[in-house]
């Protein structure tokens, strides 16, 4: 009951302070946008357009009343271009919802993405991740100068929700440095928040074990980050150039970096993408927890599970930990980025779109491999099996017309006690009706999946192989064993089965159940 009313009250008073000039108004902004975003990880939701704030119970409604004193208080501080309107609803059982909604939601997260509680850089709840895409952080160039040791350095100020910081940029030898230090940790988490919402994700350090922290940013993350940031970084080179502080040709492969930009998308870290005795990794690493836990949270939300699509190992004793995405993940986010919805959808395309181009920078043969998971996945579940339709396929030199008619799959126990998965396609060939059945199971040391099925006519033989090929682009393997005719296929026809919405589910499900 004392924290309903206590936090309301304090934020009251500290608001009043600022208004009356007796305590300093960007302090209160951020002191204010930490307390409220607190409030709503508790009791509250954050959504693309709205952010809800919930009271509720004994005497919800004074507490809800002190709120809105504050809100009103906090718009009295604001710049007129960040000034928001908000609602109350009251719900069932003395509870009531402070709501602001569209235009009036995106300039309340701007604030809350600035002062929301962080660790590392990264926040403590992933409900503050939506806030980047509201941000508008904005870049200033400062003055330059030499530092006492010949580097050039430069002053550039990002920022956003009426609070920003000033950093130092230093044009290396090799590179450009944007660094901010200082004492206080609160205030390196601020820069290192308003670095993310310029689009660069940068982790707060300690330096050799003294109370002293900083956050920094080299070329290649720089380059990564958002136009008006690398604006203001060509900005300075351009400036460093004139005055003949750095040389034409260092300067022109920096501005070129920061011109295009790398692609790096707004919002996400770099993941390291390549080949492993030709399987594909992903994976993010970090030193800092919270930002592998934020990573998994990502994730989460974008529809992915840990242990099935993904691995988490957090850092220890000052090692690295990573996320680690399992090539099944890749493909189902790929799946999700066309066949999910919302923001799941949205988060899904932005991080195989990411992930691609990170392939495209590692070289071809990368690129190769992970375009081929994120097609594989993006056509799983694509098809109806009656979209199969007059199909004209050749086995053996002759011509065979297929008209798939429908079907299933679903699991079966062997008598081993090893789960099988049994398809069934109701077809026509050649004008004859029949029910093809073939059974997959794990086989062999490398636990392939292989399905099998018994035939005993060549005719009844072809017109099976006509369908696997009509159906997945690739004949299976037909051999003779005594006086049965086996029908052999691999992963590569199963995955042809997997993009008819029919048989899909139960593949994917089939293959992780069954993997080792």
């Amino acid at each position: 009951m004392a924290r309903k009313f206590v936090a309301p009250a304090l934020e009251l008073i500290m608001l009043d302070k600022a208004f009356n000039g007796e305590f300093d108004r960007r302090e209160a902004l951020l002191r204010f946008g930490e307390m409220y975003a607190t409030a709503i990880a508790g009791d509250g939701a954050v959504e693309p357009r709205e952010v809800v704030l919930a009271v509720g119970g004994g005497l919800g409604g004074g507490a809800a009343l002190l709120r809105l004193a504050a809100l009103r208080l906090l718009n009295e501080l604001l710049p007129d271009g960040l000034r928001f309107g908000v609602r109350t609803y009251v719900d069932e059982g003395r509870y009531y919802d402070i709501a602001a909604t569209g235009d009036d939601a995106a300039k309340l997260t701007r604030l809350l993405a600035v002062a929301a509680p962080s660790a590392g850089g990264g926040y403590l709840s992933p409900k503050f991740e939506g806030f980047v895409g509201e941000a508008r952080a904005e870049v200033r160039f400062g003055g330059m100068r030499l530092t006492q040791s010949g580097r050039v350095a430069a002053d550039l100020t990002i920022s956003e929700g009426g609070v920003d910081v000033k950093y130092n940029a230093y044009l290396r030898r090799d590179d450009i440095l944007l660094r901010f230090e200082s004492s206080d940790r609160g205030r390196v988490e601020l820069a290192a928040r308003l670095l993310k919402l310029a689009g660069v994700d940068a982790e707060v350090k300690s330096r050799g074990g003294r109370d002293v922290w900083y956050v920094e940013a080299t070329i290649n993350k720089l380059a990564a980050g958002r136009k008006e940031l690398r604006d203001a970084l060509a900005e300075v080179v351009r400036k460093a150039v004139e005055n003949g502080l750095v040389d034409a040709g260092r300067a022109g492969r920096w501005l070129e970096k920061l011109e295009r930009g790398l692609t790096l998308r707004e919002g996400w870290p770099k993941y390291e993408v390549g080949l492993a005795e030709g399987a594909l990794v992903v994976r993010y690493r970090s030193t800092d927890p919270g930002n592998i836990e934020r990573e998994a949270q990502r994730l989460k939300a974008m529809g992915l599970e840990e242990g099935r699509h993904f691995a988490v190992k957090m850092p220890e004793e000052g090692g690295r930990g990573y996320v680690s995405i399992r090539s099944e993940g890749l493909a189902y986010a790929a799946w999700l980025s066309v066949h999910g919805s919302g923001d799941q959808q949205r988060l899904a395309a932005e991080f195989v779109e990411h992930i691609l181009e990170r392939a495209r920078e590692e070289g071809d043969d990368v690129y190769r491999k992970a375009l081929e998971v994120v097609e594989e996945g993006r056509e799983v579940g694509s098809m109806r099996l009656a979209d199969v339709k007059g199909a004209e396929v050749f086995v053996g030199g002759r011509r065979h017309v297929v008209d798939v008619l429908g079907g299933g799959a679903q699991f079966e126990k062997s008598w081993s006690g090893r789960t099988l998965l049994r398809i069934t396609i109701t077809a026509k060939i050649d004008g004859v009706k029949n029910d093809y059945i073939m059974t997959f199971g794990r086989r062999g040391r490398d636990n392939a999946a292989k399905g099998r099925a018994y035939i005993r006519e060549e005719a009844d033989a072809e017109r099976y192989s006509a369908l696997i090929k009509a159906l997945t682009g690739r004949e299976p393997r037909v051999y003779r064993v005594g006086g049965r005719i086996i029908i052999e296929c691999g992963r590569e026809h199963l995955d042809g089965f997997a993009r008819y919405a029919e048989l899909a589910d139960a593949i994917m499900r089939w293959l992780e159940e069954t993997g080792q």
